[in-house]
Formats: structure tokens, C-alpha cells, sequence
């Protein structure tokens, strides 16, 4: 089998990726911030605190990538943020069916 090199064709995807382990590492923190809190019957332990405020921290990031980087699935070039978005301002592909529900 032959190797597949890791930079991807579609450099968009990194952030994507990016996203998705920060998020992870968010999840993991919040984790083993409840197992401290939970060994030690202790609510205002420091160190589960602080792994809370961080995991708070990796979601917003994750939330920040995901707004930031925002692309059409169809030609991959950016959507706008604020408002609703009805089709792609570029290739015009529609994200709405028939009945009004917005499909990816």
C-alpha cells in the first residue's frame, strides 16, 4: 500500500481537523476535571478549576475555527456569518429543499 502524504489536497480541511482535536482535548480536560472533583469530594479543587476554565476554553475555540472558516461545501469558498445563508454567492448552489429546511 502506498503511503498518502499528509498534507491533503483541500487545505480547508486542516482547520477542520484542527477544530475537531481542540474540541477533543476540550472533552478530556472536562473529563478528568470531574474525575479530580469526584476523588477528592472537593469542588473547588484548584487544579479541576483550572482543566474546567480550559476545557471551557478549547469548546470556544472549536466554535471560533468552526465560524471563521465556514466554506461552501460544493466550491469551498467562504459564507458569510451573520444571517441566513440560502444558497452560495459563488457557485449558487442552493441549501434549502423544497419544504424550506436548510440541507448541507
Amino acid at each position: 500500500m502506498a503511503k498518502t502524504p499528509f498534507r491533503e489536497e483541500k487545505p480547508y480541511r486542516k482547520w477542520h481537523r484542527i477544530a475537531f482535536y481542540v474540541l477533543m482535548a476540550g472533552i478530556a480536560m472536562i473529563v478528568i476535571s470531574c474525575v479530580i472533583c469526584f476523588a477528592t469530594q472537593d469542588a473547588n479543587n484548584l487544579i479541576a478549576n483550572r482543566l474546567g476554565y480550559a476545557a471551557i476554553l478549547c469548546v470556544v475555540v472549536f466554535y471560533a475555527i468552526n465560524m471563521v472558516k465556514w466554506r461552501c461545501p460544493n466550491c469551498h469558498k467562504p459564507l458569510p456569518l451573520i444571517g441566513p445563508v440560502l444558497e452560495c454567492r459563488y457557485c449558487k448552489r442552493s441549501f434549502m429543499d423544497s419544504k424550506g429546511n436548510q440541507v448541507w
